[in-house]
C-alpha cells in the first residue's frame, strides 16, 4: 500500500512539473525591435532573442504566440550582430522554438 501511494505521489509531482513548464513556455508575447536587437516582451519584461531567423518574418509590435526557453549564452545568429551603444534592459537571452500569429 505504501509503495502504491509513493508511486502515485511521484507521478503526480512529475505531471505537475511538466505541465507547469509547458504553461510557462507557450506565451502570447510582443515582438520588440530597436538598434540593440530583437526581443520578445512578456508581462512588461523583454527577453533578447538569440536565434533571429525564427522571428525575422514578424514585424515590430506584432503580437504572437511563442514557445521559448531561457539560455545562459547565445550561440545563435544574434551573438555577433552589430548593435548600437544603447542600453536595453532585458531578462537575458532566449531561444525561440516555435512562433506564430
Amino acid at each position: 500500500m505504501k509503495k502504491r501511494n509513493l508511486i502515485f505521489l511521484i507521478l503526480f509531482v512529475l505531471t505537475a512539473l511538466f505541465t507547469s513548464c509547458k504553461k510557462e513556455r507557450n506565451q502570447t508575447v510582443t515582438v520588440e525591435r530597436d538598434c540593440t536587437g530583437t526581443y520578445l516582451r512578456l508581462n512588461g519584461k523583454d527577453y533578447k532573442v538569440c536565434n533571429l531567423e525564427k522571428v525575422s518574418s514578424f514585424s515590430d509590435g506584432a503580437t504572437v504566440t511563442a514557445t521559448f526557453k531561457k539560455i545562459n549564452e547565445c550561440r545563435g545568429s544574434a551573438k555577433d550582430a552589430i548593435v548600437c551603444f544603447m542600453l536595453h534592459e532585458n531578462e537575458g537571452w532566449i531561444e525561440v522554438d516555435k512562433i506564430s500569429y
